[in-house]
Order: C-alpha cells, then sequence, then structure tokens
C-alpha cells in the first residue's frame, strides 16, 4: 500500500462515472488502503475525504475522515476513516446548509456549495458486509462531495457564487470541507 499521485483537472478520469464493485477482494482491499495513505498524506491543504477515480480509478469506492472530539480533551479532535464501497445516499434532510468546499483535485479553488445537512448512506465495509452511516453538518458534506466524483461531478459544478483563491478564503477564515 502506498500513497498514489492525486489527479487534477483537467484529467478526463474525474468527469467519468464509475463501476460498482462486485466483489471485495484483494484488489479492492489494495485500492482502500491506497486511498487512506493517500488521504494521510495529503497535508496541504488537509484532505477530508478521496474516491477511488481521484487515483485514477473507475470504482464505486470511498474514504471520508470524520473529524470526533476528543472525549478526554474537547478542544482536540481527532480522525475516524470510513471506507465505504457502493456508497448510496437512502435519504437526506429537507433543511441544507452552505459550506466553503474545496478539492484535492481541484487545487487552490474553493466556492460554497449548498448541499442537505443530513444524510443517511448505505454502502458495503471491506468485508463486503452491509453497513448504514448517519452524517451530518461538516461530515455530511463531505460524504456528499466524495459520492459526486463516483458520478463524474465536481464540487465545481455545484458552487453557488464566485470561486476563490486559497489565499482569499484565508483572508476570509473561513472553514473549508475538502
Amino acid at each position: 500500500m502506498a500513497a498514489v499521485a492525486i489527479r487534477t483537472i483537467p484529467d478526463p478520469i474525474l468527469r467519468k462515472k464509475t463501476e460498482r464493485v462486485h466483489r471485495v477482494d484483494e484488489e479492492v482491499n489494495k485500492l482502500a488502503n491506497d486511498l487512506l495513505d493517500t488521504l494521510n498524506e495529503a497535508q496541504e491543504p488537509e484532505g477530508a475525504g478521496l474516491a477511488a477515480p481521484q487515483l485514477g480509478v473507475l470504482k464505486r469506492i470511498i474514504v471520508v475522515r470524520e473529524f470526533l472530539p476528543d472525549p478526554k480533551d474537547p478542544q482536540k479532535y481527532f480522525n475516524q476513516d470510513h471506507v465505504l464501497i457502493n456508497p448510496k445516499v437512502i435519504s437526506s434532510s429537507k433543511e441544507t446548509q452552505v459550506i466553503w468546499e474545496g478539492c484535492l483535485s481541484v487545487p487552490d479553488t474553493y466556492g460554497k456549495v449548498e448541499r442537505p445537512k443530513k444524510v443517511k448512506v448505505k454502502a458495503n465495509d471491506l468485508e463486503g458486509n452491509e453497513l448504514r452511516l448517519k452524517a451530518t453538518g461538516y461530515f455530511s458534506s463531505v460524504i456528499q462531495h466524495e459520492i459526486d466524483h463516483l458520478d463524474g461531478i465536481l464540487f465545481t459544478d455545484k458552487v453557488t457564487g464566485e470561486m476563490i483563491t486559497e489565499e482569499e478564503l484565508e483572508k476570509l477564515g473561513e472553514e473549508i470541507v475538502l
């Protein structure tokens, strides 16, 4: 397992739909580990999720990072990574939120995206078992952003208003979803 170069625009693979995973095998496990390793290597900027097409693979696999408060120190957070195979949003709230988003495949570009505030997702884990996940707020946007990648959709397709650079965003002091 290793970190892999992240594909960036205008790479045409980022606009293609992915194929469903029919069997969780050694190849799928390797891809999941490559996604995790690559996400862990992404520091400037840090990533919150990654989809298989971003590594050049047209399979329905994503890794999403949930940031949870540390029970011992509420000022600190720890990461819980989730590998989701064939993820599908099965319900979403009518209530929406607008969050600044960026993407490791669209360097130095940020924009506001409106998405449902809560989602329920059905997927398979690395053992092939079905799992269901509820997500709210920031984590909900991360999951939706990564699932969009599986259908060839980039956050830039959903931006409301103008897009700005990282430097401009830092001046605003806003939180970002990657």
